[in-house]
């Protein structure tokens, strides 16, 4: 199987999607946050922290879509993709 790990400090993981398609993985992440506001004597301020990812993986063979799982934690994405029977090679006698 494959192994990805990615790097997404700060995100929920609520706020991370993964779509698995045939051989290809896309991963996104979109953070919004709400607007903080402070207000002094003589300023007022408001600070407005947002970001957002993706990525497109093509893996050399296609896996199983119903085992995938991923974990996040500690800013870390790790998601797991077991491949399927059929990506096993195969050897073939050539015959003559």
């Amino acid at each position: 199987g494959f192994e990805i790990k990615l790097d997404a400090p700060g995100f929920k993981s609520e706020e991370i999607n993964i779509e698995v398609r045939g051989d290809l993985v896309q991963i996104h992440g979109e953070h919004k946050e709400e607007v903080k506001e402070e207000k002094g004597k003589t300023y007022h301020r408001i600070e407005r922290r947002s970001g957002s990812f993706s990525r497109s993986l093509t893996l050399p063979c296609h896996v199983n879509e119903h085992k995938i799982t991923a974990d996040y934690k500690e800013g870390v994405l790790t998601v797991h993709l077991p491949k399927v029977e059929g990506a096993k090679t195969h050897k073939i006698k050539v015959q003559g």
